[in-house]
């Protein structure tokens, strides 16, 4: 196939594979693959240190088997002084308290009532009523969205409700610590929020990774940059001893319960890889809260996706480069191996950007780029498999396996148009005849003369064959052996080999001759006429479709046949066989220096040219 048409599919291939891609993903139905790479991603690139500015005050299960649950009042009331006396910057409280629990209500209330203490609470849902906050407390909701697949990726940071803007727990912890304003926006658009200098847009419907969700109310991605365990945990009865109460100076705490015993756990993107079943819901909000301190610190940006035709022209790019190797890596086992190779360095080239907050579209990229190499394999396979058919076609079995193979791989340069391209030649013909074949085959009936005459061409074959030549055809009681076809000999010592193993091949003919008399001394003994050339041809198909067979034609192979019928003027030696006799064209290619002896000469058909023949009457050593 030439370059140009490789091209040509190559571009096919990508709109083929490409476009239906980019639709698909439009329309959401590549949204489990791309979360389930983000989540890979996030898990693989997460950090083993725990978040900096924020610690997780932890109601254990030791802690519910001594105060049972749900956690009484008067203890969360110490728990919360105990944190801002020991200099926290903000307290979340991530248990619900809408109803009292035990003594100490009044204490609690006290307590709760601090503008650096947030206590959750949860919005409505639907029919599902929501779970206020205890009166004259600041709270902030702690609802987090989940998607489809029951995965913690998005945290929604505010929403509008009957009764003005609610905020989340997060939200207010963040502002607090950063002492910035709770709501702070663009001021060239203030419908985004602002925490310092970061922009903080909201997700869009159908945007980034999310296309089958609800994105209402302002939400953005949680971005999980820390392995869990998220946070620094402290045991809440540890916090009630005094004990390293100045870990927490300078540091937001959340109050939450780490108990499988109580339903407040979640999957997260990092429970993908660490064995974990569920991430606690105090260090999913931890880790939002650390995240909006970041953006106000400037450590961190909001992820986003490429936007406009920019992830449509990668993942083009994607199946542009899969079709390249299939299509134009001619070695299988290498297409296959660079093919995997490319596929991984995409994805981790692809997902590597994830770092720098800039979500790409890497599952779709790498489908396209497996999609397009598959695609081109498959035609490239087709191709390949019909070139075969033709090699196979107009070679039959006249070619030894390891001048097949090399066809093979030279098919670029010898094959045209599904056949071998005609082209000049450089040969040397051996022409073996069956001496008196015929008299045999009026002698013989049918069956037994073929037997007979079929055991010897086979042989000649398998000889042939065996010493690199290619039958060029079967003469009916004779063969016709050429070497330096098809694959062409182009310099002095290609063509010397050839001319060498013709002779090497005449003398395995002449002594296989001699063997088989030997074994079969009750049939007709053969007899062999060889004659060997070398010079000029053309080698080419012809035939129709479906008939086609390989022949070098010319002057040489005639010559060749001119001195298999000289022979016959020759006496045979005492096992009945004439010698092998080669023209000195042949003789010369063998080995120029040497001084040949004319043994006799005749005159080309051409009636002037005479043609010096040089008779091998013993065997030539090998």
């Amino acid at each position: 196939m030439p370059v140009w048409q490789r091209w040509v599919l190559v571009c096919v291939i990508t709109l083929i594979v490409g476009i239906p891609l980019i639709e698909l993903r439009k329309k959401g139905m590549l949204e489990p693959l791309e979360l389930l790479q983000y989540d890979w991603t996030t898990s693989a690139f997460a950090a083993d240190e725990p978040i900096a500015d924020v610690y997780l005050a932890a109601i254990t299960d030791r802690d519910l088997g001594e105060w049972g649950w749900p956690v009484p009042d008067r203890q969360l009331a110490q728990i919360v002084s105990t944190l801002l006396a020991s200099g926290a910057t903000t307290v979340g409280v991530d248990i619900y308290r809408d109803v009292p629990a035990g003594e100490g209500r009044d204490a609690l209330l006290e307590v709760l009532s601090d503008p650096r203490v947030f206590v959750i609470s949860k919005l409505k849902d639907g029919e599902t009523a929501g779970i206020a906050a205890p009166p004259d407390t600041h709270t902030g909701f702690a609802d987090i969205p989940i998607d489809p697949d029951g995965v913690a990726r998005r945290a929604l940071l505010l929403v509008n409700t009957q009764d003005g803007i609610s905020l989340s727990l997060p939200m207010h912890m963040a502002a607090t610590h950063t002492g910035q304003p709770a709501l702070k926006s663009d001021p060239d658009n203030p419908r985004f929020l602002m925490f310092g200098d970061t922009i903080v847009k909201p997700l869009a419907p159908g945007a980034n990774l999310f296309r089958n969700v609800d994105t209402s109310g302002y939400q953005t991605i949680i971005d999980y940059k820390n392995a869990l365990p998220i946070a620094r945990s402290v045991p809440a009865a540890e916090i009630l001893t005094q004990t390293g109460l100045d870990r927490f100076e300078g540091n937001a705490v959340i109050i939450g319960v780490t108990s499988h015993s109580v339903k407040d756990y979640f999957s997260t993107p990092l429970n993908r890889s660490t064995g974990s079943d569920f991430t606690f819901g105090a260090e999913i909000h931890a880790a939002i809260v650390q995240q909006l301190i970041d953006y106000f610190n400037g450590q961190a940006s909001p992820l986003r996706a490429l936007d406009g035709r920019n992830p449509a022209f990668i993942i083009l790019a994607s199946v542009f480069c899969g079709a390249c190797v299939s299509i134009f890596i001619r070695v299988t086992g290498n297409a296959v191996l660079l093919a995997g190779i490319g596929g991984v360095l995409l994805t981790v080239a692809l997902s590597v950007f994830q770092q720098f907050a800039l979500l790409m579209p890497v599952a779709p990229s790498l489908l396209g780029w497996t999609f397009g190499f598959l695609f081109g394999f498959g035609i490239i396979s087709g191709f390949s498999r019909n070139q075969r058919r033709a090699i196979a076609q107009v070679f039959s079995s006249h070619l030894s396996e390891e001048l097949s193979a090399e066809i093979w791989k030279q098919r670029k340069n010898l094959m045209s148009g599904g056949k071998p391209r005609s082209r000049q030649l450089y040969v040397t013909a051996l022409l073996a005849d069956i001496e008196g074949s015929t008299l045999a085959g009026n002698a013989m009936d049918a069956d037994e003369f073929m037997t007979w005459i079929a055991r010897i061409l086979d042989r000649l074959g398998e000889i042939a064959r065996a010493h690199g030549g290619f039958v060029e055809k079967y003469t009916g009681d004779g063969i016709l052996v050429v070497f330096g076809a098809p694959i062409p000999s182009e310099t002095h010592e290609q063509r010397q080999s050839d001319a060498q193993a013709g002779l090497r091949c005449a003398n395995a003919m002449r002594d296989a001759v001699a063997s088989l008399n030997n074994t079969f001394r009750n049939q007709r003994a053969y007899k062999l006429r060889i004659a060997l050339n070398s010079g000029d041809a053309i080698g080419g198909t012809l035939g129709v479709s479906g008939s086609m067979h390989y022949n070098v034609i010319g002057d040489t192979i005639n010559v060749a046949a001119r001195l298999e019928s000289w022979i016959k003027t020759l006496a045979p030696d005492a096992d009945g066989l004439r010698p092998i006799c080669m023209t000195m064209a042949t003789a010369k290619t063998v080995d120029a220096a040497r001084q040949w002896p004319v043994a006799a000469s005749f005159i080309h058909d051409d009636g002037e040219t005479e043609i010096q023949v040089v008779e091998l009457s013993r065997r030539v050593p090998e």
